[in-house]
């Protein structure tokens, strides 16, 4: 029989645990790469609590669901108000205007509690990194309300049948099925969709029907191998993981363990230590504000933190989450009268309203900025038509054949051919080729793909149709016979051992002059963003055409690593970031217009810098350029 549901210290202190985890791997990913499952523990923490709430109400006869979703509100609203109006305002002094709409989107979906919904719409190669998403981590309050909102029907329909436990594991079944299945095929929809998440607060509330071990040594026994299931997942899984798959079972599994163990339990009774009990009071607020403030201050930095910035930034996210638990979740939680949750409902509406608001009309926003700098947060760049997407790029759902019949210029017949060859940062050089052909004479071919770098035998999980891309380039191009073969990709994302086969097998294939682009520079983060942020932060400065201010160092290495492998094969190699930067710094703005800038991310290049880049490399790109010249009184065809 059920029993009633009664206060667990060791359940907040569980909830710290995972908090503390959340907030480690998001401040220092490298230092607890797996804290990111702490989300799974607050899934199944929230499926036992919600889950024996209401089939205590349901027992006793005293459920009413608009109680239920007062609680809820009283709950949840307050301090999430809080932190979208603070995040809001934020982002309209530090962000351009995409990301102010993008970002006013999210505090909208956010609000409406469907942030994991807009986030699954987004992904894609070039979305938006996820440090540069002030309110990425609210996702899991779109899953967590979502069952919320199903979960009260489910459990009144199934209140009388035999076995409620039995459906609710197999509902349970069926999430994790759906999971496992997906995690591989459709991973964004696996990791954010409520369908393959519902499992881990069935899980949670599979537990609400089962009284505490009456053996003192079992609940000793689950205790222990909670902790230590828990522990191994933080330990052992990696954000490269096909997650959540098989992998979630064991920080999920581990705290249903801890919390079926009962407060008894050898580790359970540490978690109820005083302090970690705190932490899992202030955990919501907690959980609202880091990641705001982490993603803020790497944007305004425009580089990594170093750790003394970081620990004073989670100080500061711990202190204003115990202000905002003291003087607004407790006060607001605890106030009696209808009218708190209308005035709750009313804020959330309207927070939500002047978000839609500034997404809707980003175009009209009122001048934040002076002139040279609001034309630079107004940059915009489509990348689709420059780099000829879905066409002669594809994207990772097409197939081979999908390469256009106009990938390969026809005419004129007798003008040599360059073929260019590889992922995105080979695409990016079609405007810059483009614009020269006038002058050099010749035809272009354009084989590329994204993810897919002109390298045979790759692995490329995230691009399932590479290899067959690769292949048929290769055959096209012996039939082609081009004259230089241009082969470019992002290099440093990839595995270059197979680089001195590929090169074989193009001059196998063909005669052509085999010449391999090295990488561009790699800014920290969106190039017009680390302009917007070098001006905030150095008042009265112009512009720079030119700067270090934002180059990820490793570059440099990796230019010279690709050059290496590049001359050991036997092809020639052209170094970028010799065209690009000098002494003085990488080139910004190929004029000094804000936007004429050279890269429209953190590395692709808009067509400026691609016409900039190439006519810097004509010279030796066409070094043994000999273009073919029409004959006298006869137009080619």
């Amino acid at each position: 029989m059920f029993r009633g549901l009664s206060y667990r210290a060791d359940v907040d202190g569980l909830r710290a645990i995972a908090v503390l985890a959340v907030v480690a791997f998001h401040a220092a990913p490298s230092g607890l790469p797996g804290g990111f499952v702490g989300v799974d523990v607050f899934f199944v923490i929230s499926g036992y609590l919600i889950t024996s709430l209401l089939r205590q109400s349901l027992a006793d006869g005293s459920f009413r669901a608009s109680t239920f979703y007062a609680r809820r509100i009283r709950r949840l609203a307050p301090s999430l108000v809080v932190v979208l109006a603070a995040v809001l305002a934020a982002g309209w002094t530090w962000l351009l205007t995409d990301e102010l709409a993008q970002l006013a989107t999210h505090v909208a979906s956010s609000a409406a509690f469907i942030m994991n919904l807009a986030l699954w719409s987004e992904t894609g190669y070039f979305d938006a990194a996820a440090e540069q998403k002030p309110l990425l981590h609210l996702w899991s309050l779109g899953v967590e309300e979502q069952f919320y909102l199903i979960w009260p029907a489910f459990l009144w329909v199934t209140r009388r049948w035999r076995q409620p436990s039995l459906v609710i594991g197999v509902v349970a079944i069926l999430s994790f099925a759906i999971n496992v299945l997906t995690v591989h095929t459709a991973p964004a929809a696996a990791f954010y969709l409520p369908t393959s998440r519902l499992w881990e607060l069935a899980l949670g509330g599979l537990l609400a029907g089962v009284g505490q071990p009456k053996s003192r040594w079992l609940a000793h026994l689950l205790s222990l191998c909670g902790v230590a299931l828990l522990a191994a997942g933080i330990a052992i899984i990696r954000p490269s993981m096909p997650f959540p798959g098989w992998w979630a079972l064991l920080p999920a599994g581990g705290a249903a363990l801890a919390i079926a163990a009962g407060p008894h339990g050898w580790t359970n009774r540490a978690l109820a230590w005083r302090p970690l009990v705190f932490v899992g009071l202030i955990s919501y607020p907690l959980y609202l504000w880091h990641w705001p403030i982490l993603t803020f201050a790497r944007l305004i930095k425009a580089g990594p933190l170093g750790a003394p910035l970081t620990a004073a930034l989670v100080a500061a996210a711990a202190l204003l989450a115990w202000l905002t638990y003291r003087f607004v979740e407790r006060p607001i939680r605890h106030a009696g009268g209808g009218l708190v949750i209308g005035n709750l409902v009313v804020a959330s509406a309207g927070v939500a309203a002047v978000a839609l608001a500034v997404s809707l009309h980003e175009k009209s926003l009122p001048v934040r900025f002076p002139p040279d700098i609001q034309a630079l947060v107004d940059f915009s760049y489509r990348y689709e038509g420059p780099y000829r997407e879905r066409a002669c790029y594809l994207m990772p759902d097409q197939p081979a054949a999908a390469l256009a019949r106009d990938c390969v210029e026809q005419t004129p017949v007798r003008q040599p051919l360059v073929v260019l060859w590889g992922d995105s940062h080979a695409a990016h050089l079609y405007p810059g080729l483009r614009r020269l052909q006038a002058a050099r004479g010749f035809r272009l071919a354009q084989f590329t793909g994204s993810r897919c770098p002109p390298l045979l035998d790759v692995e490329t999980p995230t691009q399932p149709y590479c290899q067959a891309v690769n292949r048929l380039a290769l055959t096209r191009m012996a039939a082609l016979r081009p004259a230089i073969v241009l082969m470019a990709a992002r290099w440093q994302i990839y595995q270059l051992t197979t680089l001195d086969e590929t090169v074989a097998a193009v001059r196998r294939a063909t005669t052509a002059r085999i010449v391999v682009m090295g990488p561009v520079p790699n800014w920290e983060a969106r190039l017009p963003r680390l302009l917007f942020t070098y001006v905030r932060s150095h008042p009265g400065h112009p512009l720079p055409m030119r700067m270090f201010f934002g180059v990820a160092d490793y570059i440099w290495d990796f230019d010279r690593q690709v050059r290496e492998h590049a001359e050991q094969s036997g092809a020639e190699y052209l170094s970028a970031l010799d065209a690009l930067c000098t002494d003085e710094g990488c080139l910004t703005r190929v004029t000094r217009r804000p936007d004429s800038v050279t890269a429209w991310d953190d590395a692709h290049l808009t067509a400026a810098g691609s016409e900039y880049l190439v006519s810097r490399v004509s010279s030796d790109l066409f070094s043994r350029w000999r273009p073919s010249r029409r004959p006298r009184g006869r137009r080619t065809p």
